[in-house]
């Protein structure tokens, strides 16, 4: 047998221990102080802004003013309160001279109020009965008369109206009548409204007419009742008259404030020619000739006359006063009971 060379066998020893040692190696775990220690870093999660999803609205719980007036008989058209007109400039004279102080009347003058249902309060009113109202058992023709601004319920009646009516109804030249004069608070919807439903239109059209035709004996009907008006007051009367031609037969307006009271056009008297029965109305305009108020109520009489609708004008001597109006009481009511 051959015998192996000495430096083969040293080599393989050699190989032999390297095989070891590195098997040996491989198999020991590292000590922890020889594993990397890893810097931590932070992972900065950016922030979701979520889409919204779909809300619904929340339901409100206010409850809108109403912009119509109750059914009630008459049935008014539903309106909105519009802005209010522009007060004439004469404010100084709150009260009226009293023209007959002392005088008696064969009839009587009584002072009442009435709950309104557009205001909400007791409303004043005078009224004038004629000297049989009490003995005769009939009904009688009214005459709605609105003061202007800012006056109230006594208006007309410091004027002289219910002693003018009274002595030509002793006299035989004028039939019974009954005369209504309503206040208006002056700084209420008197002044702040132009018409509708909810403005003095409608407190009297539905509160102070069946009030009277419930407590008086009146002739409840468009051929007993006429309206009319001083100043502020005559562009009342033209705007209730014209919008409400069924229930009237005359309507007049003396020195009425067209200048100053410039109502929308659903409510301006200029617009409401066009109304039914308006052309079947008595219609009475009249002004002073150094009246404010006679360019106004001259461009009324032109529009209507311009329709075809039948009216009277008169230029009385005098300005926008109460001696004007008080001197020509007696052609005024000469006017209105012409159909009764």
């Amino acid at each position: 047998m051959r015998r192996l060379n000495p430096w083969v066998l040293r080599g393989l020893a050699v190989a032999v221990l390297s095989v070891i040692v590195i098997l040996w190696m491989l198999t020991k775990p590292l000590p922890e102080t020889s594993l990397p220690t890893p810097t931590p870093t932070r992972t900065r999660i950016p922030t979701r802004t979520p889409t919204p999803s779909s809300t619904p609205t929340p339901t409100s719980t206010f409850t809108p003013l109403p912009t119509s007036p109750p059914t009630l008989t008459p049935t008014l058209t539903p309106t909105v309160i519009p802005e209010g007109p522009t007060p004439i400039p004469t404010t100084e004279i709150i009260e009226a001279p009293v023209v007959h102080p002392g005088v008696a009347l064969a009839g009587r003058v009584e002072q009442h109020t009435y709950f309104s249902r557009i205001t909400g309060v007791e409303e004043p009113y005078r009224i004038y009965l004629p000297p049989d109202y009490d003995t005769s058992g009939r009904r009688y023709p009214v005459l709605y008369l609105f003061h202007g601004w800012p006056y109230d319920e006594s208006h007309w009646d410091n004027l002289g109206i219910d002693e003018t009516a009274d002595a030509a109804i002793q006299a035989g030249t004028l039939p019974p009548f009954i005369v209504v004069l309503p206040g208006a608070a002056p700084d209420g919807i008197f002044v702040n409204t132009a018409g509708g439903g909810y403005s003095f239109e409608g407190q009297v059209v539905v509160d102070l007419i069946p009030h009277i035709d419930a407590t008086y004996h009146t002739q409840a009907t468009r051929e007993g009742r006429a309206v009319g008006g001083i100043s502020r007051g005559g562009v009342w009367s033209l705007e209730i008259g014209f919008r409400h031609a069924d229930m009237f037969a005359a309507v007049g307006g003396h020195s009425p404030a067209l200048k100053y009271n410039q109502a929308p056009d659903v409510y301006n008297p200029f617009n409401l020619l066009d109304q039914p029965r308006v052309a079947e109305l008595r219609i009475y305009l009249d002004a002073g000739d150094t009246d404010w108020a006679l360019e106004g109520t001259q461009a009324l009489h032109e529009a209507l006359t311009a329709k075809g609708i039948a009216n009277q004008f008169v230029v009385h001597s005098g300005g926008h006063s109460d001696g004007l109006w008080a001197a020509n009481l007696g052609e005024y009511l000469s006017f209105y009971a012409a159909g009764w």
